[in-house]
């Protein structure tokens, strides 16, 4: 598509304008291209944005760098509309961004970090944050993120200048209590932990830590504002902290850490964020995240600082009222509150959009009602960080719409998300068909994952064979088609994704029920089914899972860092060799050098069975959620 901005071609303006419109191949100062006047408009007005068509061509009306960015998606969207054509938008929100997880392995090239900026800020988001554990640098700390493909002072800083031009404020997203494993790896830091991934409150090194971190980010973004963690920190006070300091309540422990994290903050002019969790258990009964139950203390409110706005995060809800008496016990805490919901990416390669989009629907509708201003979307990359946040377009595209026009569903999604990124709606979609088998009677309700643990469950131990569905080699087949006709849908440069989910069903349509076939043939004593097994068809699935791992390779290396790529491999390494394994314990069974194979000998229970009889109940659909790794591979132990 072709557009003629009449605007100096020399300016800031028209460069972040030229840079957005050829993301998906457009122009913005041809000849013979659609003419297109700004008009900047100031006050509050400026955060609007206003298209309007005449016979001469297109008027953008805006204030902003964010609302312009806005536009040029909008401009891209309704370029065919006739004259007198117009469009007005306004946020509901003051702030809209992205949590983009980079501690999980998958750090995020600088460059793609810079496309996910162009492609969020054309759908209106207006900040970024960059959730980076121990994945930014401190120079005071040389360790710190060793080998994980932390990003660089200088690298963060470009990013912070380059998202600056689009409107988009990149805000710092670090820990300072817990979710610190990696970095407790080295030795240097191994006696700095109080429980497991838990900073110890009772060593003043990790105060000095702490104002290492803070130093740094401060250094770094021109942003004030930073998200400082401290959730999910359950066992704080009862390590290394219970044998130096004694037995302390976790909440009293956890509120003198905060004062003095504060100052630390003061010192350094951060205003900080902070994920509400450890707070709001404080209030309810069963110290539950989500209990409707829930009692604000006086003292509850006096432990949260003056500056601090507290982040009420919730990825699994569809259901609106959940949302609005969270929030509602929220404000009892405190006004200073943001809002932040998930992408589901994180249950594999596989993005969960269906979910994802009946859960934002729910959760932005209430945020909007109850008068949130601050509001997030997660892209959390849990137990590896395989899946592409590219392919969860579909949610961000919800967020945009939902802040700017309140139009969220299907139809209107299908239009923004094409403005936008390039990409085809209902061919990410579809992404989700790999988990959507015919036993399923909770899809788009509920976060399944089978492609995840089928694919990596071992062949001989069967640990999942309960929960095949049926009808696995037709979807995963039939998958592998659909994928490459929607791959003409979208623009080329996310051709990569659709590879990589048709190599994965390329080996899911014979490996999903490789187990009960082994199973089922031995138990039978059919050692012609046992040979075939043994010389075709266990050869070609390692043959599709090498190939496999060329493919996400591509994908990895195109979007991160190499860092924590060595982790798939490992991965990798694994299953191949128990693939060979299981083709050399066939061999030796079926020449007679063994007189069984003790694995195919074992009964199969369902995975979530109870706990005497081991039965299931009558209403489970035969799919799990299931997302560690360690736990589909084996049930062994396994030490790290």
């Amino acid at each position: 598509m072709k557009f003629n901005f009449l605007i100096d071609q020399e300016t800031e303006e028209a460069r972040v304008i030229s840079e957005l419109l050829q993301e998906n191949s457009h122009e913005a100062f041809h000849r013979g291209g659609i003419p297109v006047r700004l008009e900047t408009v100031s006050g509050a007005e400026g955060e609007k944005t206003s298209l309007q068509r005449t016979k001469e061509g297109f008027t953008i009306s805006c204030g902003s760098r964010s609302a312009l960015c806005r536009s040029i998606s909008l401009l891209v969207r309704y370029a065919d509309e006739k004259p007198g054509f117009s469009v007005m938008e306004a946020p509901s929100f003051d702030t809209l961004g992205i949590m983009q997880d980079c501690s999980r392995n998958a750090v995020m090239k600088p460059e793609r970090v810079k496309q996910l900026i162009r492609i969020s800020a054309m759908m209106g988001y207006n900040a970024l944050m960059l959730y980076t554990e121990d994945t930014y640098e401190i120079p005071e700390a040389p360790y710190f993120g060793h080998l994980r493909g932390k990003y660089t002072q200088e690298e963060l800083k470009e990013l912070d200048r380059y998202a600056a031009r689009f409107g988009v404020e990149l805000i710092p997203c670090i820990q300072t209590l817990a979710h610190l494993g990696a970095l407790f790896e080295w030795p240097p830091y191994r006696g700095m932990n109080d429980w497991d991934d838990i900073l110890n409150l009772a060593d003043d090194r990790s105060y000095e830590l702490i104002r290492a971190m803070a130093k740094s980010v401060s250094e770094t973004f021109r942003s004030r504002r930073v998200n400082i963690g401290m959730d999910e920190a359950y066992m704080l006070g009862r390590g290394r902290y219970l044998e130096k300091a004694g037995y302390e309540k976790s909440a009293e422990i956890m509120k003198r850490h905060l004062s003095r994290v504060m100052e630390i903050l003061r010192e350094y002019g951060l205003k900080p964020r902070m994920w509400s969790d450890m707070f709001f258990r404080m209030c309810t009964p069963d110290e539950s995240y989500y209990n409707p139950e829930c009692t604000v203390t006086e003292e509850v409110r006096r432990a949260i600082p003056e500056e601090m706005t507290l982040i009420y995060w919730d990825y699994y809800g569809t259901d609106e009222a959940r949302y609005d008496y969270m929030m509602a016990n929220h404000f009892r805490m405190t006004e200073r509150l943001a809002f932040a919901g998930g992408s589901s990416c994180w249950y594999g390669l596989v993005p969960l959009n269906r979910f994802s989009l009946n859960s934002a629907r729910a959760a932005l509708a209430s945020a909007k009602k109850n008068g949130m201003k601050e509001v997030y979307v997660t892209m959390w990359g849990d137990d590896g960080g395989t899946c592409s946040s590219f392919a969860a377009l579909p949610t961000l595209a919800c967020y945009g719409e939902a802040d700017w026009n309140g139009k969220t569903s299907d139809e209107d999604l299908r239009s923004a998300m094409k403005a936008a990124s390039g990409a085809d709606f209902d061919a990410f979609m579809n992404f989700e068909e790999l988990e959507n088998f015919a036993c399923r009677k909770d899809f788009g309700l509920q976060p399944k994952n089978p492609t995840r643990y089928l694919f990596w469950q071992d062949p001989l131990q069967g640990k999942f064979d309960c929960h095949v569905p049926g009808d696995s080699c037709e979807r995963y087949t039939a998958a592998i088609f659909r994928l490459m006709e929607d791959r003409q849908k979208c623009h080329p440069k996310y051709g990569y994704l659709f590879d990589t989910f048709s190599a994965l069903s390329d080996v899911l349509r014979d490996k999903a029920d490789l187990g009960i076939l082994l199973k089922e043939h031995y138990e039978a004593g059919n050692r012609a089914a046992l040979k075939e097994l043994q010389e075709n068809l266990i050869p070609e699935i390692r043959k599709r899972t090498e190939a496999f791992r060329r493919v996400l390779k591509t994908q990895w290396m195109l979007e991160n860092k190499p860092f924590g790529f060595e982790v798939q491999d490992i991965r990798f390494g694994a299953l191949l060799m128990r693939l060979s394994e299981a083709e050399e314990m066939l061999k030796d069974y079926l020449e007679g050098k063994i007189e069984e194979i003790p694995e195919l000998e074992v009964p199969r229970l369902p995975y979530g069975g109870t706990v005497l009889s081991g039965a299931v109940p009558e209403e489970c659909d035969n799919t799990l959620a299931v997302n560690s790794w360690k736990r589909m591979a084996t049930s062994g132990v396994l030490s790290f």
